[in-house]
C-alpha cells in the first residue's frame, strides 16, 4: 500500500512494458495453492534486487509458507545474470554497485527474474524496461491540526507535519509523462535511559518505514501541468519521534505503465480484502508465469526502477518539543520485558551508526 491518484496498497510489486494476462480466480477446480513471486530492481549506488517467494492457500486459512532454498535470478537483455540470496525465509536479496563490470545497468536494457524452486518448478517474469529517472526536487513540512477519534469515541485535535513534495513529472529530456511510485521511509534520534547506573546511556538512530505497507503511485498523463508544486504527499502526528530530530525519506521510483496499472488493481483488491497474502477475490495482472508447470496458479509481479530520494530534516523546535520517549512514565502497570529505554536498538530499526545524511 490520494489527491492524484495516489493509491494505498499492501504489495511492492510490478508490471511489463507490454500486454499481460489476467489471472482468473475462484471456481472449485482449481488448486488449492498458489505460488507468489514478487520483486523489484532498483539500481543504484548501491543499487538492489529484492525478492520473495511463497505458497499461498487459497482454499483454506493457513498462513503464507515461505519458500527457502531456491535459486532467484536477475537477467538482462544482453546475457549478464546476478544471484540473490536466500535467507531462508521467502525472502531474497542481493545489493549491488550500478557500475558493476559483471552487471551493467543501463536505461532502455530489459531486465527479468527467474525463480527455481526446490521442487523443481521455475517462475520467470516477463522483461521489465528500465526507464530513465525523474528527480525529486525537494520536500516542505508544515505542522497542521487534525482530528482523531480516541477511545472514548470523543474527536482530540493532534498537530500533524504535513509533508509536500516539489518534482518533475517527466524525465529531462523527454516529452512523455512518466509514471511515479513514492516508498516514504522516516528516521529518528532515540536516548534509552538504562536502569542501572553502570550502564550509559546511548542514542540509537531508527530507520524503517512511515508506513509499512502503503505505497503511493501518479499517473503523470493524467495531471495537466508537468510539475507537482507543493503536493501533499503524506502526514503523520507529532509524537516522540520528533523530540530528538526527524527526517522524512521520500524515495521516488520512475514507474512502467503496467506497474502502475497493476498497483491500480491492486489498491481494488485490497480494498475488499486488505492483506498482502490474502489469495486474490477478482482477476489481476501478473507478469510472472511458470513454464515448466503451467496449471501451477501464479500471483504477483516484478518491476524495475530508477529511483532518486529527497530528504527533510525537522527539528525538535519546529514540532513543538515533544515529550520524549524515554524515561516511560510512572504506570501501575510497568512493562516487565525490556523496553527500548532499556536498550534503544530494541526500537524498531534502531541502529547505533548514525546516517551518512543525518545533519542537523
Amino acid at each position: 500500500m490520494n489527491r492524484l491518484c495516489a493509491i494505498t496498497a499492501c504489495l511492492v510489486l510490478t508490471c511489463f512494458w507490454a500486454c499481460v494476462d489476467k489471472i482468473e480466480l475462484g471456481g472449485s477446480d482449481r488448486p488449492g495453492s498458489g505460488i507468489l513471486v514478487q520483486g523489484k530492481f532498483i539500481p543504484g549506488t548501491p543499487g538492489a534486487v529484492t525478492a520473495e517467494v511463497f505458497e499461498l492457500y487459497v482454499l483454506s486459512g493457513n498462513q503464507p509458507r515461505p519458500i527457502g532454498g531456491a535459486k532467484v535470478v536477475l537477467h538482462d537483455d544482453l546475457g549478464h545474470s546476478l544471484d540473490l540470496i536466500s535467507n531462508y525465509d521467502g525472502k531474497y536479496y542481493r545489493a549491488f554497485d550500478r557500475n558493476t563490470p559483471a552487471f551493467p545497468v543501463q536505461s532502455g536494457r530489459q531486465y527479468r527474474l527467474v525463480a527455481s524452486l526446490p521442487d523443481g518448478r521455475v517462475f520467470e517474469s516477463e522483461w521489465e524496461t528500465l526507464p530513465d529517472p525523474v528527480p525529486a526536487d525537494s520536500l516542505r513540512a508544515e505542522i497542521v491540526v487534525r482530528e482523531f477519534i480516541n477511545a472514548d469515541n470523543v474527536p482530540v485535535p493532534i498537530p500533524t507535519v504535513q509533508f509536500y513534495l516539489y518534482t518533475g513529472l517527466k524525465a529531462p529530456g523527454s516529452a512523455v509523462p512518466a509514471r511515479l511510485r513514492w516508498e516514504i521511509d522516516q528516521s529518528y534520534k532515540i536516548t534509552d535511559t538504562p536502569k542501572s547506573p553502570d550502564i550509559a546511556p546511548k542514542t540509537c538512530f531508527s530507520v524503517r518505514k512511515l508506513f509499512k505497507d502503503n505505497v503511493l503511485i501518479i499517473d503523470g498523463g493524467s495531471v495537466a501541468q508537468d510539475r507537482l508544486e507543493g503536493y501533499p504527499l503524506v502526514e503523520t502526528p507529532v509524537d516522540y519521534r520528533f523530540s530528538e530530530g526527524f527526517y522524512l525519506l521520500v524515495n521516488q521510483q520512475t514507474i512502467s505503465a503496467n506497474a502502475y496499472g497493476y498497483l491500480e488493481e491492486l489498491n481494488q483488491l485490497l480494498a475488499r480484502k486488505g492483506t498482502q497474502f490474502d489469495p486474490p477475490a477478482g482477476a489481476i495482472r501478473s507478469n510472472i508465469t511458470c513454464p515448466t508447470h503451467p496449471e501451477t496458479l501464479v500471483y504477483g509481479f516484478f518491476y524495475v526502477a530508477q529511483e532518486d530520494t529527497a530528504r527533510l530534516y525537522v527539528s525538535p523546535d519546529f514540532a513543538g518539543n515533544p515529550r520524549t520517549y524515554c524515561p516511560l512514565p510512572v504506570t501501575f502497570n510497568p512493562p516487565s520485558h525490556p523496553t527500548p529505554c532499556d536498550d534503544c536498538l530494541l526500537e524498531a530499526g534502531g541502529q547505533l551508526e548514525q546516517p551518512y545524511w543525518w545533519q542537523e
